[in-house]
């Protein structure tokens, strides 16, 4: 199979992206790009850039990611279930 390196979730949706609110800015008037793959419940964050370019994943905790995680649904959800 020439997909070989691809998971079942990678194949059906691959690597996309979305602007969220900045988990560290504290009045909610800041967005990160979030590159993340797979579909709800297993969405997988890849990286989240600020506006300075930064990747800030790694400085999230938990419960930050799983903000951002709820919000990439919900987006979805909602933009599924208006069709």
């Amino acid at each position: 199979m020439a997909f070989w390196f691809l998971t079942e979730v990678s194949a059906v949706c691959p690597m996309m992206s979305r602007h969220c609110l900045d988990p560290h800015d504290p009045y909610a008037q800041a967005e990160v790009l979030v590159t993340f793959e797979g579909v709800f419940p297993d969405i997988r964050l890849l990286s989240a850039i600020d506006r300075e370019g930064d990747d800030i994943l790694s400085d999230l905790i938990d419960e930050q990611k799983r903000d951002l995680i709820d919000e990439i649904a919900a987006f979805y959800y909602e933009a599924r279930s208006a069709a």
